[in-house]
């Protein structure tokens, strides 16, 4: 039996060059004349890439409700949301739809919206609908955002845990340690809030045996003036943040840029007044990548508390491999 072919690409996300940011692989089966995969067949391929995530782009359950359904897996199994592989699903959707920023007053959901200047999509995926947003940034760039999902659990880490993080990372639990906060979205992540970014530059990566049940990432922030191991932050356009996340229980030493991480700690840092309403992220310096993460807040309604205005997480994605894959019949 003769295997089937399906659109294939693999994009950068959260760079605007490719091959410096995180690397996403999308298989395309949008076409209904299309068989889509089988969930054995997924997760092979998927392990097959040695990529952090892989996605399926598939026809929406209900068109009237999202314009796409997404399946993400990593080499161990399906996640039910992840941010970087959100962002790169729907670079790939424009692509092959031809949706632009420029056509978004004549695509619209609803035909009663008002004129917008950029593009609304919504996303099918295990955990429901995700809002996401399509901006130009000229040249023929796009931003593209997700609102940042509810906190599933929040609040202080349990000790033992916060010990068995510092002690994979090499850092001390007193002197290194400012706070901890469990923010997750779906992934169990958790997250240490350190004195500053020297402390986030110089942690280890190596898994210990403890480790390796954790998900987890730290947060240095950037000094105005002082000269850092990376630059002077400087002014509000260079990042305020220097993070990096450790998915040891995906079996993976360090993620070069985590979209839900950085999701689930804006929503702690801006709720608890430790970060502004906008504000940019740096992720993967240490493995050599320039990842950039743009946090915002939607304070257009300000009758709306602080606390329910929604949270966009976006950046960058540049198609770097464009082609088809062969996947058995199933």
């Amino acid at each position: 039996m003769l295997p089937t072919e399906y659109p294939f690409h693999q994009v950068d996300v959260f760079t605007g060059e490719g091959y410096y940011g995180n690397p996403l692989a999308v298989v395309v089966a949008l076409d209904p004349a299309l068989p889509i995969p089988g969930d054995e067949t997924m997760l092979r391929f998927a392990q097959w890439t040695n990529l952090s995530e892989t996605t399926f782009l598939l026809p929406p359950s209900d068109p009237s409700k999202a314009d796409y359904r997404v399946r993400i897996f990593t080499k161990a199994g399906e996640l039910p949301f992840a941010g970087h592989p959100t962002l790169g699903t729907c670079k790939v959707f424009l692509l092959h739809t031809g949706r632009a920023v420029k056509a978004a007053m004549s695509t619209s959901r609803s035909s009663s919206s008002p004129p917008s200047d950029h593009l609304e999509i919504v996303q099918e995926c295990s955990i429901g609908f995700v809002r996401i947003r399509v901006s130009s940034t000229g040249q023929g760039k796009e931003m593209i955002s997700f609102i940042a999902p509810p906190l599933l659990r929040s609040g202080p880490v349990e000790e033992e845990k916060v010990m068995i993080a510092c002690e994979a990372m090499g850092l001390d639990r007193s002197r290194d340690v400012m706070d901890t906060q469990w923010i997750v979205t779906g992934s169990p992540w958790f997250a240490l809030l350190v004195k500053d970014v020297e402390t986030v530059m110089r942690a280890k990566r190596t898994p210990t045996a403890q480790s390796r049940d954790l998900k987890f990432g730290i947060i240095g922030q950037y000094r105005r003036q002082e000269s850092t191991v990376t630059a002077p932050r400087g002014s509000e356009e260079q990042p305020l943040f220097e993070v990096r996340t450790f998915p040891h229980a995906g079996n993976v030493d360090e993620d070069p840029i985590t979209g839900a991480f950085n999701a689930g700690m804006a929503t702690w840092l801006i709720r608890s007044n430790l970060a502004p309403a906008r504000y940019i992220v740096s992720q993967g310096t240490a493995l050599g990548r320039c990842g950039r993460v743009l946090v915002e807040r939607d304070d257009d309604d300000l009758s709306k508390p602080e606390s329910r205005r929604d949270i966009w997480i976006g950046g960058e994605v540049v198609s770097c491999i464009e082609g088809t894959v062969r996947m058995p019949k199933e």
